[in-house]
């Protein structure tokens, strides 16, 4: 009975995983505030830049599902970085009907900005580790990024009598 009490390993790793992101990410969250701050651009719009950067562009709904936000707020947030000139409507390639979002030349320059400064801090960050060691750590994040940008495995449920006196 007491070892169903205590946490397993993996349950142990998971809290000790939570409590390292959790502090982490709260770092480097605020870091990337101040940084984007400084460069005249607020976290989502780094972020929309990014995702746009990396595309080539994007429609609406495609940013809103690659920044996990709703279509009305990210449309909000398109509409503000238009007045700025950081993005601009374009036209698809692949179909002339539709429309989609690109980072302006303004919003590239921006955003390269700030891209270089969190590339400098991350080199400071990683130089005590070996090269191996920092392609762990990168593996690792990356391989979790992906793991928790799908569906999670469900967690197995219980049996109808599991915990129930006189059953296992």
């Amino acid at each position: 009975m007491g070892a169903r009490l205590r946490p397993s390993l993996l349950q142990r790793d998971a809290a000790a995983l939570y409590e390292a992101a959790t502090a982490f990410i709260r770092i480097y969250q605020f870091r990337d505030r101040d940084q984007t701050l400084r460069f005249g651009l607020s976290v989502v719009q780094a972020y929309t830049l990014d995702l746009l950067l990396s595309s080539g562009g994007e429609t609406l709904t495609g940013l809103a599902q690659g920044l996990r936000l709703d279509k009305s707020t990210m449309s909000r947030v398109i509409s503000g970085m238009t007045r700025h000139g950081l993005v601009r409507w374009s036209r698809s390639e692949r179909d002339r009907r539709a429309k989609q979002i690109v980072a302006s030349a303004e919003g590239k320059r921006r955003y390269g900005r700030l891209r270089r400064a969190i590339v400098r801090d991350n080199a400071r960050l990683l130089e005590p580790y070996t090269p191996a060691a920092r392609r762990a750590v990168i593996t690792a994040l990356r391989q979790l990024a992906q793991r928790a940008s799908g569906p999670l495995p469900a967690a197995p449920r219980p049996a109808v009598n599991e915990g129930v006196r006189g059953h296992p």
